[in-house]
């Protein structure tokens, strides 16, 4: 069975790199240090017994390259590296041929030297390639879906990692929509507004970041029966105009707690206050619909967008996924837990 190595979606057979051994890719991680105490009066010490947490994944790859000259293989090795030039983790692709996919979120781990050597008229290079992967478990989906939902309920924060070079944060109640035509936003997790002093309907920007323009908008919402869901941002100027600055897509709302978002290019100081409404699809008001956690976060995107419509993706969620209740989507789950 052979393997099949890459670094966002390119080859290291592109570049003529070859990988000889693996080291720590699939071995079992490194405990955290558990707190422990002694006490005067007992033999031993006394260790925490909780649920153990792990470092971050460090990986080595021992790989070589082979080129007609020297001045080659440097250039060859130099366009592999600048791979992991840019600020934002890499998705590192392990596929064994004829099984499933071993995916990885990674970062440079330090230099790699390349030691050249001349044979039989051809110039030989080898060096160690050393990745860190820093949120190392993991659960790992597949699909061809351009669109797909996703939710689930967790505690703690996980970072979703969409296969096209972009990343979103996931808190609490998650639910979101996933279009592959264009790139995710992740928010800063900061809300801009607060509810009013002088009307509870409205909510007011106390704070507006410089040189941002791209928000994004949401709402918590709890339904009593499902319902497809519409989410309007209405903005108010200092002359009491009104108007509407965002509108999300239809959301297929459940029972129960809801989060809806839009993302939109606004100027937020021409508004003070905004009003938001959550109508069903037909633009109508929904009866015993509970409002809750209204927030305006300035969004960008983090990480190297890359067209992947009509191509198979692979989706990672990583964090303390052993806590994750209700995960509810259609892509196909390939690891439960790596």
């Amino acid at each position: 069975m052979g393997l099949k190595w890459s670094i966002n979606g390119r080859d290291f057979a592109d570049f003529g790199i070859n990988v000889q051994e693996s080291k720590s890719v699939l071995d079992k991680l490194k405990p955290r240090e558990r707190n422990s105490y002694t006490w005067a009066e007992y033999h031993g010490k006394q260790i925490d017994l909780s649920k153990p947490y792990y470092e971050a994944r460090e990986m080595e790859l021992q790989c070589w390259l082979k080129a007609s000259d020297s001045n080659r293989l440097t250039e060859n090795f130099n366009s592999f590296l600048s791979l992991f030039d840019t600020k934002s983790t890499k998705r590192f692709t392990i596929e064994p041929f004829g099984n499933k996919e071993y995916a990885y979120e990674v970062l440079l781990n330090g230099s790699a030297e390349l030691i050249k050597e001349f044979r039989n008229g051809e110039m030989y290079g080898s060096f160690t390639l050393k990745l860190l992967e820093p949120n190392p478990i993991k659960r790992v989906l597949k699909t061809t879906l351009d669109t797909f939902k996703l939710s689930y309920e967790i505690d703690s924060e996980t970072e979703i990692f969409f296969g096209d070079g972009t990343k979103q944060t996931g808190r609490s109640n998650v639910s979101l929509t996933k279009d592959y035509s264009e790139p995710s936003y992740e928010n800063s997790g900061l809300s801009l507004v607060s509810v009013s002093g002088f009307n509870d309907e409205y909510f007011e920007v106390y704070s507006v970041p410089e040189k941002s323009t791209t928000y994004q908008f949401s709402v918590e919402v709890t339904l009593v029966s499902p319902k497809n869901i519409k989410l309007y941002v209405i903005g108010r100027k200092p002359d009491n105009v009104y108007e509407v600055v965002a509108i999300s897509t239809i959301y297929e709302g459940l029972i129960g707690k809801n989060t809806i978002t839009v993302i939109k290019d606004v100027n937020i100081p021409v508004y003070g206050k905004f009003i938001y409404k959550v109508l069903d699809s037909d633009g109508n008001e929904i009866p015993g619909m509970v409002y809750n956690n209204p927030r305006i976060e300035t969004a960008e995107v983090v990480g190297e967008w890359q067209d992947m419509t009509g191509k198979e993706k692979i989706i990672i969620i990583a964090g303390n996924i052993e806590d994750m209740k209700n995960l509810q989507t259609p892509a196909e789950i390939i690891w439960e837990k790596i």
